[in-house]
């Protein structure tokens, strides 16, 4: 017996030794590698899956030879080309042992860059343009801006307002530095589905700290903006028009199992000084990505946010000097007012998993825009704009960005499956810089500096094709402009809807990023 167990071991040894030379099998190959689009700023690459998929963890995509980096959607954007320029690309799917397959190839050849601004990224194959309702928009003169906006957990939607009355009143009546209003009901809001909560004509509740919100979100039965506060060491000598207008300090602002008792978070993610230069902090914070009610389906249960570098004098707004890059960070939603809890998006490893740091020294954009400045504007217009709102659209498992310029006028939008990307164009509008005018809702530069455009979560309609947006500016709507009537001031509350078209009007299809992308991975 023991003669026998010793022959079927050393069997057993000689197969498991002989299976440690037989080659390892390759994943599948992706085909039909090709070119979306190709200008001076981005070369966008799409390619098809390989049938058998079941062992492929993701793509790898290499440029002249080098490796450019690693998604697990099959598209990518290479962001980082110059014109006139010609470029071999190669995409190799890999499994979980990191093993590749053959490449698909194809040569590109970028053509020089363009008199006029570009998108920054290829057309959307997945949402072809969007259609706006002008007609049925609303416009409520009310001297308050931002309408920044975010899905209670009692299902009404709460809006910021800034230096003004609010609902039902004007830049006089009511006037509040920092105020918040609801809406109930479904859109659009009749007089009486508005009442001003916090702040402003007629408010339930009085408000007690001033400053601007650029910002805001529901976490459970609590509220949290991202807000610029002014606090006891503002001095007049530096701030004269307070409580109007804002510090140069972004932080926190948070009220507790309601909308109506604001405090001040006490410390800053990053500040500059009155006169221009960064004093501290790297990540200037501008928007929460917009999920569900009170944040619900936000991945792994984290609150994120975008921002831009403390390296600009206009960082406030949300513009960062050209190349404009947008930043992306994560914190748990138990941890918001802990500025050590916060992770920040460091790039993709080798698998295309993101990578998450506390150190923002490592950040690596998400989205970049590269069009330089222009003659005009009555000197330089900036021409680059940043990732200023995101939504996430659950029925077409998308996102759904707005990159905003200094001009109202210079408003555009975006998808991707991914909030690191990769990022396609639904909607470019940029002001011709020459004559001030075009761009979105022929607002041109006459409407003003944009104060945002903010998608309501709440009003997103079940197909996932109809989005509601509040937006504002300071100045007057032009003559050329679809709403609201020319001459209107648009340092108000303003509504519109719009709709997204899928190609062919075929309903847009699902993307291709594998169900985990989001998990975890704080490598």
């Amino acid at each position: 017996m023991h003669r026998v167990l010793t022959i079927v071991l050393a069997v057993c040894g000689m197969l498991v030794s002989a299976c440690a030379f037989i080659p390892r099998k390759p994943p599948a190959q992706p085909g039909d590698l090709q070119s979306l689009c190709a200008t001076a700023s981005v070369v966008g690459l799409q390619w098809s899956p390989p049938a058998d998929r079941t062992q492929i963890m993701g793509y790898r995509i290499y440029r002249n030879g080098t490796l450019l980096g690693a998604t697990r959607n099959a598209q990518f954007s290479d962001d980082a080309v110059s014109g006139t320029t010609n470029y071999a690309y190669a995409v190799a799917s890999f499994d979980a042992r990191g093993l590749e397959s053959h490449a698909s190839a194809v040569n590109v050849t970028t053509p020089a860059a363009a008199d006029a601004a570009e998108p920054p990224y290829c057309h959307s194959r997945t949402i072809d343009s969007i259609t706006w309702h002008w007609p049925d928009a609303q416009n409520e003169p009310n001297g308050s801006d931002l309408w920044p906006v975010t899905w209670g957990r009692d299902g009404n939607v709460y809006a910021f307002f800034g230096d003004g009355g609010g609902f039902g009143g004007d830049d006089h009546r009511g006037r509040t530095s920092f105020g918040i209003a609801m809406i109930t009901g479904s859109p659009p809001p009749t007089p009486d589905q508005k009442v001003n909560v916090y702040g402003g004509e007629r408010a339930l509740h009085a408000a007690e700290i001033s400053g601007k919100a650029s910002s805001i979100i529901a976490v459970g039965d609590d509220f949290y903006a991202i807000a610029e506060i002014y606090r006891p060491t503002d001095t007049p000598g530096d701030y004269a028009s307070r409580p109007s207008g804002s510090p140069n300090h972004i932080g926190l602002a948070y009220s507790r199992r309601n909308a109506y008792s604001w405090r001040d978070g006490g410390w800053n993610f990053c500040s500059a000084n009155p006169n221009g230069g960064a004093l501290s902090g790297r990540f200037c914070p501008t928007s929460f990505v917009a999920y569900g009610r009170a944040n619900a389906g936000a991945p792994g249960g984290f609150v994120y946010v975008l921002g831009v570098l403390n390296s600009a004098p206009e960082w406030s707004a949300g513009i960062a000097a050209t190349p404009s890059d947008t930043y992306l960070a994560r914190v748990s939603q138990r941890r918001i007012l802990e500025h050590a809890a916060y992770w920040y998006f460091a790039g993709l490893d080798a698998r295309g998993v993101p990578i998450w740091t506390h150190d923002s020294a490592r950040m690596q954009p998400v989205f970049r825009d590269r069009n330089g400045p222009r003659a005009g504007c009555g000197g330089s217009c900036n021409m680059a704009s940043t990732l200023a709102d995101a939504i996430y659209d659950a029925t077409l498992q998308r996102y759904i960005g707005i990159a905003q310029g200094d001009h109202m006028g210079q408003s555009s939008f975006y998808d991707a499956p991914d909030l690191w990307g990769p990022w396609t164009c639904i909607s470019y509008n940029n002001i011709d810089a020459a004559s001030g005018g075009g761009g979105w809702d022929n607002l041109g530069t006459g409407a003003g500096d944009s104060m945002g455009i903010h998608p309501i979560s709440a009003w997103t309609s079940q197909d996932g094709k109809t989005l509601w947006l509040t937006f504002s500016s300071n100045g007057r709507a032009p003559p050329q402009a679809q709403f609201p009537p020319p001459g209107t001031a648009m340092d108000s509350f303003n509504l519109v809807s719009a709709t997204l078209n899928a190609p062919n009007d075929t309903g847009a299809p699902r993307s291709d990023s594998a169900p985990d992308d989001h998990r975890d991975d704080r490598r």
